[in-house]
């Protein structure tokens, strides 16, 4: 009986672990000894024409995936059962990040209260989006953190989960290598265009329907915390297409309609989901969607991993 609700248990065990303690420490994170793979492999790459950058992206993805998700894959077979149980459960803390997340949005938050544009500024770039944050209004960052935490709920969370749910550890892994090579090496520009386009279509391939489903809960999170659920929805039918990701628009999109506000990436999107403010407590109810989202995400694994018990029966 234990050992079939083994992965529901260990799922249960890393998300209080999470939630209490935080994010692992760096020097014994996988996903942070993923990025150090990623980046000596693409120092190496072969730079003689577009094909050879592509190649070259191909083997740096497929040799990580195998790599990887072969390290939870050996580990459950060659250890004692308790010991395996032990470093499974480490195993599968590693492999979500939205607690670091949303404490670096309420972060950014208080820096925003306290009147501090220039840290909010800082903050906003260091932990939570990629763009030059350096002129951006006190509405803009809040636009920024709203985007972050919406966008980044699907790959920091719900896929990672799912890949679980039906793969196991050595899944999630695989996923979480695919992901991580996306936001080092997945860019239009220089090098990148080529060797990260592998990486970046079955990134986005892995994220579709996670996204999809992530923006309806998200909707329905919404309506559950006394937002605009209706809205919501709406919003993300008629705006999930206007961003370049295929995948981030959903959940971006539904926050906007839940907030009843716009979220700008100038030159990029606008996603017009209401004319209310871009105020602090915009930055609060985002989280709080966010959370309720997660819940239901983790409800919906449970019930996932129960379907795939009673049909192996």
């Amino acid at each position: 009986m234990i050992a079939e609700r083994l992965p529901q248990i260990l799922l249960l065990g890393a998300l209080l672990i999470d939630g209490i303690f935080g994010e692992v420490p760096n020097r014994f994170h996988p996903v942070v000894w993923m990025g150090k793979y990623i980046g000596y492999f693409w120092k190496k790459r072969i730079v003689k024409s577009e094909r050879s950058l592509f190649l070259w992206g191909a083997l740096l993805l497929f040799t990580g995936i195998v790599f990887f998700s072969s390290i939870p894959w050996c580990l459950n077979r060659f250890f004692p059962p308790f010991a395996a149980c032990a470093l499974s459960l480490y195993m599968l803390t590693t492999i979500f990040s939205m607690n670091a997340l949303l404490k670096a949005a309420k972060v950014v938050r208080k820096a925003l209260s306290e009147g501090d544009l220039v840290e909010a500024r800082r903050l906003t770039s260091w932990h939570l989006v990629s763009r030059d944050t350096s002129d951006l209004s006190s509405e803009e960052l809040v636009s920024a953190v709203v985007e972050s935490v919406s966008e980044n709920i699907t790959d920091g969370f719900t896929s990672p989960l799912l890949f679980f749910v039906f793969g196991g550890i050595p899944a999630a892994w695989a996923y979480r290598f695919t992901n991580t090579s996306d936001s080092m090496i997945a860019y239009r520009k220089d090098d990148f265009e080529w060797g990260g386009k592998l990486t970046a279509w079955l990134d986005d391939i892995f994220n579709w329907v996670p996204a999809r489903l992530t923006g309806l809960i998200i909707c329905l999170s919404a309506y559950l915390t006394g937002e605009e659920g209706k809205n919501s929805f709406k919003i993300m039918l008629s705006a999930h297409q206007l961003t370049s990701s295929p995948n981030a628009g959903w959940t971006m999109a539904a926050m906007a309609g839940a907030l009843n506000i716009r979220l700008e990436k100038k030159g990029d999107y606008l996603l017009d989901g209401g004319r209310e403010e871009r105020t602090l407590s915009k930055i609060d109810k985002a989280v709080k969607i966010v959370i309720g989202a997660m819940m239901l995400i983790v409800i919906l694994c449970f019930f996932l991993l129960e379907v795939l018990i009673w049909l192996n029966r």
